[in-house]
């Protein structure tokens, strides 16, 4: 049987990942898109492969990882991460945008908010749901996004899309605006919800202020502002905030591997390894001192023919760092 953990070997000291592979965690101000920050972070740190996990609407802050070098290549798996958001959604009329940007849809009806209706409507929006996607969106209807068409005037059909809202809390009343926190899958509008509240109210609602407290297992703790470092070494400074490749997925489980296997790997090959983790999809494999080697899904399990059985897996490589 090929690929065992017989004869486990330690790597030479020499660095296969670069000090500018990893994740920078952006507190994005008010008014910069997810693009224009990831422009600033490529020429501040001269860094030509820059991504962002988890586009922020301009008038939201928050946390926005950033994914630098080889860490590109990781950033499907954190766009897939679930989202934390603190925000206010102001009661009274709805907006073309579904939020503060957008124009009012009507006149303002300065209702007085009965805070036990918003719980249950709150309620209601919990678990798997249908969400209104935001005309003025990025999805792409007939090869367009939804903004083109709403910049032209044209009025298409609604679009919805399935999501999970894991928690939904009303913190405050005061006025005719609500605070709010929620725990959201991948792909979840806030200002959709705050939409669909609103119509489901009565009066109609749109988003006010909205900040990502927690992207995956980002939070807002190990966000850089923007603006800090600039002015003096912002290369150095922002590489020093960077999360290297070895501290990332960590709730992905993990399997120290051989030298042998993770030559195996590098090159397309499939491994078998041995694992108290079987049941898993995802696996990180790890050289024996921490560092990042692969992301391997499970194509196999299988249990060794043996006087004492060893349970073994199979692994096909998804993502590869050489």
């Amino acid at each position: 049987m090929a690929g065992t953990l017989t004869n486990l070997s330690i790597r030479s000291t020499e660095t296969r990942t670069s000090s500018t592979d990893g994740v920078i965690v952006i507190d994005k101000p008010a008014g910069w898109t997810s693009h224009d920050v990831v422009a600033k972070i490529r020429n501040l740190t001269k860094i030509k492969k820059v991504g962002h996990t988890g586009t922020l609407d301009p008038f939201a802050t928050g946390v926005l990882p950033l994914t630098l070098g080889k860490a590109t290549r990781l950033t499907s798996y954190f766009v897939a991460s679930d989202k934390v958001y603190h925000g206010v959604m102001r009661f009274g009329f709805a907006t073309t945008t579904f939020d503060v940007d957008g124009e009012p849809l009507g006149e303002d009806t300065k209702p007085r908010l009965d805070q036990q209706l918003l719980q249950e409507i709150f309620s209601r929006y919990l678990g798997t749901i249908r969400q209104t996607i935001p005309p003025y969106s990025a999805k792409k209807v007939q090869g367009q996004p939804l903004y083109a068409y709403a910049r032209k005037g044209v009025e298409l059909e609604p679009s919805t899309k399935e999501v999970t809202i894991k928690s939904l809390e009303l913190v405050s009343v005061e006025g005719c605006e609500v605070e709010f926190e929620l725990t959201c899958t991948a792909g979840t509008y806030a200002r959709s919800l705050a939409h669909d509240i609103g119509r489901d109210y009565g009066c109609g609602a749109h988003l006010v202020r909205l900040r990502r407290l927690r992207s995956g297992e980002f939070p807002l703790t190990a966000a850089v502002p923007l603006t800090e470092g600039e002015q003096f070494h912002p290369r150095e400074f922002f590489l020093s905030r960077m999360i290297p490749l070895r501290d990332l997925l960590h709730e992905i489980p993990s399997i120290v591997i051989s030298a042998g296997d993770r030559e195996k790997l590098l090159h397309g090959m499939d491994v078998n390894l041995i694992t108290d983790n079987w049941e898993n999809e995802i696996y990180r494999l790890i050289e024996e001192e921490g560092e990042l080697v692969a992301l391997a899904q499970r194509i196999q399990t299988f249990v060794s023919p043996v006087a004492q059985p060893v349970r073994w897996i199979r692994v096909h490589p998804r993502v590869t760092f050489g």
